[in-house]
């Protein structure tokens, strides 16, 4: 039922019920006027046929014998065809209350130029008697109901106005699947622009449907080319900063003054991880093909990367520059890979723990978790088999935090836009609003999903989930 409504909901289903109403609404209207016409014909046709009935026996009555009169009268009740009875006790008292019935005694009351009696036997569309003068006597003739009920529609007919609308239906789901496949291609095809991962879609379907996919195109190309045109300038500007940023560094160490050396290094250092920072988004952003689609992640087809042991080596690297990171790994974690290649986990690493030094409070925690669907099924209170307690990983959780203030959540959703500074204070410290946002890039290139929350020491958490590989032989 659920289903049903959710395909009348759509356009296929509400265009497909249109046709369809309005095509029943036709053959319902053209019917009722056909049977309408029929039905009118009728009661002309037999009006005329009594008249002709009654005039031809004013004719004969008159002149009969009484043997002639006897077989007249003779004719076995219930057939088929007009009988004729003399008036007497058994002629119905009730008057017809149906329309056919007193239309019909209009009309040939008309056509006589005499008014006519009418009698009916039983409530229900009994035998119709038609009382008239003949002879100075009154006689009754009997009209059986199959003579003035109209037909109705034969059972052959019904049978094919349903194969014909069998055939209708037929057609009309041929004619919506035309209009609404190509607009359903190109609904896929927007949405998918508006994740990150543009296509274009081949113009098809009736003319507005073509011209509207060849302008989703046209747009696509636009904002394809932007974005390199924006990317090239980037990443164009950021390196020709290196150099100017190089000459500082050598200025710097030939100062006399302390104090002045160590103002204009603090400044090299900003404009460095600035730098740093837009190169590091830059590399994380995926490629374009020549068509204006974006291209599948090298992520996701990289070598798998045992994330305990890559993560181990880089915690050791920020411990040896002096600075306050721990590490703790479950055992179930221990063997699980991942399909992301060093460079990126570096960049990740770098940012998260940049952003926790600088924006949070030491020491900065990272933990590394394996989870397989068994164990969201027990956490939720679900029994599970014995035989299922020991199982493979399915997903790998990193997590970076630190015990700072951390960020309200309802400003967190900010915090991966980039270029965002959700305080206005961190764009004079070096921060252009792109660490979380490098981070988003790779963790969803490896066909993860990264969230923020609150950790346990009230300092900002970030937690990112990867697909469990196998590790390589």
């Amino acid at each position: 039922m659920n289903g049903l409504r959710q395909f009348f909901d759509s356009l296929a289903g509400r265009t497909l019920l249109l046709v369809l109403a309005v095509v029943a609404v036709a053959e319902i209207a053209t019917f009722s006027l056909f049977f309408q016409q029929g039905r009118k014909s009728h009661g002309h046709q037999t009006a005329r046929n009594v008249a002709g009935q009654v005039r031809l026996l004013q004719s004969l009555l008159p002149g009969l014998d009484v043997r002639a009169r006897q077989r007249l009268e003779a004719a076995a009740p219930g057939e088929q065809w007009l009988q004729l009875r003399p008036d007497g006790t058994e002629v119905p008292p009730n008057r017809p209350a149906f329309g056919f019935a007193q239309g019909l005694g209009e009309r040939v009351g008309q056509i006589l130029g005499e008014p006519i009696e009418l009698r009916q036997a039983g409530q229900a569309r009994g035998n119709l008697w038609i009382g008239f003068a003949a002879g100075g006597e009154r006689w009754w003739l009997i009209l059986p109901p199959p003579r003035f009920r109209p037909r109705g529609m034969p059972p052959d007919l019904w049978l094919k106005l349903g194969v014909a609308l069998s055939a209708l239906s037929l057609i009309a789901g041929l004619f919506v699947r035309g209009i609404v496949g190509p607009l359903r291609r190109l609904d896929a095809a927007v949405t998918a622009a508006g994740d990150g991962r543009a296509h274009t879609v081949i113009p098809q379907g009736p003319r507005e449907v073509r011209h509207l996919a060849e302008h989703h195109n046209a747009m696509q190309a636009q904002l394809t080319q932007a974005e390199a045109e924006q990317r090239e300038m980037l990443a164009s500007l950021t390196h020709d900063l290196r150099a100017p940023l190089a000459r500082m560094r050598v200025r710097a160490a030939l100062l006399e003054g302390d104090g002045e050396r160590a103002g204009l290094e603090r400044d090299i250092e900003d404009m460095d991880r600035i730098v740093g920072q837009c190169l590091s988004f830059l590399r994380s952003a995926p490629p374009h093909n020549g068509n204006g689609n974006t291209a599948v992640s090298a992520e996701k087809n990289c070598a798998p990367l045992v994330l305990a042991d890559a993560v181990s080596d880089e915690v050791a690297r920020q411990r040896e520059l002096g600075r306050p990171v721990t590490m703790k790994v479950d055992a179930a974690a221990v063997s699980c890979a991942v399909a992301i290649n060093h460079g990126s986990l570096h960049r990740l690493l770098d940012n998260l723990i940049d952003n926790a030094l600088q924006y949070g409070e030491p020491p900065v925690e990272v933990t590394l978790t394996a989870e397989a669907a068994g164990m969201a099924e027990r956490r939720k209170g679900k029994a599970m088999p014995a035989a299922e307690t020991v199982e493979a990983p399915e997903t790998v959780t990193l997590c970076i935090s630190d015990h700072g203030c951390g960020i309200l959540p309802e400003q967190r959703w900010r915090a991966f836009e980039a270029f965002a500074q959700i305080d206005p204070a961190r764009a004079t410290r070096g921060s252009c609003g792109l660490g979380l946002a490098i981070v988003r890039r790779i963790v969803e290139g490896c066909g993860g999903t990264v969230s923020l929350g609150e950790a346990a020491s009230g300092g900002l958490a970030v937690s990112m989930r990867f697909p469990a590989r196998p590790p390589e032989a």
